[in-house]
């Protein structure tokens, strides 16, 4: 597919949601946590159901729209967000550090990637519904913002998307570690519930502290980061750099990156932090 001469139309219009539908995702969810999202017992039904089931909480709504802008290529970021220029997570180092000073990284787009795929490793076709908090631990409840379907390819399982890291946020005082919600869908198969999470430097010991793993016990949903460095050599998250010997992933940045340099507002705002695996 030829490059577009403008990022933002390679992405749906973030729209409004009706207050119809939010009422009814509301009361879904409500619904959902008194029986299989209600915590006491999610372990032993969904739980036990799949190793990548995970909760859906609180802030699902229904009608995202398709993000697609070719067969397994999405924009799930919103514009606005894809520009922001910090990103203020609250991390504590440890379970036993109370300091909660602010960390600011310096934000630029996520790329996303991986596939769907049988036990067998035969590519599925699926759609994922995705949803997520900003840069700042922000869930839209009025509109689609970095919310949307994604179709995967459906000769390979596979997906790319471009989107935005999400926060480390906390609530009254407890955390969440950064991840994004998804539930999974395909002819034939049995809906998935999950949560990507990512964790500075690929260490999980943010879990330790993750107010939902109190609750329904850890899950093994981690995916692998790698940072490209600022000309300062600075690393988003600390993680690994993304080394040459990557052929595959290498070659998917430098593609989407292509796409950002084409357009003057998104010259200084390159990809430099990458996430996903190439097996399923």
């Amino acid at each position: 597919m030829a490059l577009q001469s403008d990022i933002s139309t390679l992405s749906t219009p973030v729209s409004s949601i009706p207050l119809s539908t939010r009422m009814v995702s509301f009361l879904a969810t409500a619904g959902a946590m008194l029986t299989t999202e209600n915590p006491l017992i999610w372990s032993y039904t969904r739980g036990a159901a799949h190793p990548l089931a995970d909760m859906s909480g609180p802030y699902y709504i229904y009608g995202a729209p398709n993000v697609n802008f070719a067969p397994g290529k999405a924009v799930l970021g919103a514009t606005e967000d894809l520009k922001s220029e910090y990103n203020i997570m609250w991390l504590r180092r440890s379970p036993h550090q109370t300091d909660s000073a602010p960390i600011i990284y310096t934000a630029s787009p996520l790329f996303l990637f991986s596939r769907v795929g049988k036990p067998n490793g035969e590519p599925v076709e699926a759609t994922l519904d995705l949803w997520q908090a900003n840069t700042r631990g922000e869930y839209w409840l009025s509109e689609y913002r970095n919310r949307g379907k994604i179709t995967v390819r459906s000769s390979t399982g596979s997906f790319e998307i471009l989107t935005i890291p999400p926060a480390i946020y906390a609530i009254l005082g407890a955390q969440r570690v950064a991840h994004i919600h998804g539930i999974i869908t395909a002819p034939g198969y049995q809906s998935l519930i999950t949560q990507i999470y990512l964790c500075p430097k690929n260490e999980p010991t943010g879990f330790q502290v993750d107010f939902l793993t109190m609750m329904r016990g850890n899950r093994e949903n981690m995916i692998k980061g790698w940072s490209i460095p600022t000309e300062k050599g600075d690393r988003y998250w600390d993680w690994p750099q993304l080394e040459s010997s990557e052929t595959e992933t290498v070659k998917l940045v430098e593609e989407w990156n292509s796409r950002l340099a084409s357009q003057t507002r998104w010259v200084e705002n390159h990809m430099r932090s990458v996430a996903g695996d190439n097996s399923q």
